[in-house]
């Protein structure tokens, strides 16, 4: 195999990271890659080992960005990136050496569009390998690529409702290898974080997907997704999230009456709204807030007819008995309950 891989690693400040993130991608057993490191404006170290390891290795290239925003730094990778095929890494995570090796292997056999691989959620003191389908091996092939692939990145239908907690485990652009001529073609590129606040990669994904003929999904947990970097994006209070999601919902909206999508794609739709509130209120109770006002802001989105009407369609009887009495409590408008059942919850993820 002669074919080229571009791996695209956005970075902000994930300076005590980057080694352990840039050694899996040089220690490759594929050798024909560029490492494309895009900094964000970081004010640590990272600089300084982004150049150590382009002086030690010419695969390496380094770019810097003005704005703080990974949609951003990706985009400006993907504009530089020269393979045949495309994959991203982010700088506080680490990949398998094994993994371009495997994943292009398997892009080649099966001639697919993209190949997909499963990850280990690493904390502090233990791992977690995180299942995303509850098979080993399948190929996805049109009219399947649309029902089982394309059409989550929206949302979750019928019984993957039963899975709430892994709704958005395919989400990430980590963890796949993508046919870099399926992105060009089509123009297709990162929205913006700071316009959506979190799904920029399941938007890019629905994006992609929709245009793809073939998947493979193959059980490997190549990659480590680092849960311990308490400077993470993810970890932080974002007080514009509400507003931010309402932007998604509307994009997901619009793409679904664009491309003239079937049903479940809108049924998919209102089921996030119904699902987000878990995030919502997760997001204010990482807040500085009262207990009043946490309370008050979850009542106020409950109120919203969006929200109401997204609980009349949402078919319960998927749910285990967990997430049946939260989400019916959202139905209820029962803001105290859900803060209650909230505060349960983001104590068990503190635990791990």
């Amino acid at each position: 195999m002669d074919k080229k891989v571009s791996i695209i690693v956005p970075n902000y400040n994930n300076g005590p990271f980057l080694e352990q993130c840039l050694d899996s991608l040089i220690r490759q057993t594929y050798h024909n890659i560029e490492i494309i490191c895009v900094d964000g404006g970081s004010t640590d170290q990272s600089k300084d080992i982004f150049q150590k390891y382009q002086s030690l290795d010419e695969r390496i290239r380094y770019l810097e960005v003005l704005q703080q925003s990974v949609s951003v730094s990706r985009n400006a990778g993907l504009s530089e990136a020269t393979g045949d095929y495309v994959m991203f890494v982010d700088a506080d995570d680490w990949t398998d050496e094994r993994t371009v090796e495997k994943a292009l292997s398997v892009m080649e056999q099966e001639q697919a569009d993209i190949v997909m691989w499963s990850y280990v959620r690493e904390f502090k003191d233990h791992s977690l390998e995180k299942k995303i389908f509850d098979f080993d091996y399948r190929v996805f092939e049109k009219e399947q690529v649309q029902e089982k692939i394309h059409r989550r990145f929206i949302g979750l239908i019928g019984e993957e409702l039963a899975h709430v907690e892994s709704a958005d485990a395919l989400c990430p652009v980590w963890g796949k290898l993508y046919k870099r001529e399926l992105i060009t073609k089509h123009d297709i590129s990162f929205v913006d974080i700071r316009e959506i606040g979190t799904y920029e990669d399941g938007m890019f994904n629905l994006f992609v997907t929709g245009y793809a003929q073939k998947i493979v999904y193959m059980q490997e947990y190549f990659y480590h997704y680092r849960k311990d970097n308490v400077a993470s994006i993810t970890s932080s209070y974002k007080p514009e999230l509400f507003s931010q999601w309402q932007k998604l919902f509307q994009i997901m909206k619009e793409y679904i009456k664009m491309h003239h999508l079937p049903a479940q794609y809108e049924i998919a739709r209102k089921n996030r709204i119904a699902l987000s509130l878990l995030g919502q209120g997760l997001n204010l109770m990482a807040g500085n807030l009262s207990k009043a006002e946490k309370m008050e802001k979850i009542r106020a989105i409950l109120a919203l007819p969006q929200y109401q009407e997204a609980y009349e369609q949402l078919d319960y009887s998927y749910f285990p008995l967990h997430w049946k009495i939260f989400y019916t409590a959202g139905k209820k408008q029962n803001a105290r309950r859900v803060y209650l059942l909230l505060s349960i919850i983001q104590k068990k993820i503190g635990s791990g």
